[in-house]
């Protein structure tokens, strides 16, 4: 069994960095999921919403994303697919 709080945490700060990026509306949205406990499908539409509109984003940003789907045991390909959009 894994601490939610670590997930919930990690989430968060990932949207923190995101916020210059993403609209008032998208953060609303999937912090909406995280405080639910979707956490697979917030997961999943971050990701989602990053690869749609080619977001770039930091290598800490993506190592939170793959932090939080290995917890989560979720399929590699949910973020893996980002690691082109990851910038030094």
């Amino acid at each position: 069994m894994f601490d939610y709080k670590i997930v919930v945490k990690k989430l968060n700060e990932v949207l923190a960095q995101l916020k210059e990026v993403f609209s008032g509306a998208q953060i609303e949205f999937l912090q909406s999921y995280i405080n639910a406990g979707e956490w697979n499908l917030a997961l999943e539409t971050l990701c989602d919403i990053l690869l749609e509109e080619e977001i770039s984003i930091d290598l800490k940003a993506y190592e939170l994303l793959q932090e939080v789907g290995n917890i989560l045991n979720m399929e590699r390909e949910t973020w893996e697919m980002l690691k082109v959009q990851v910038t030094p």
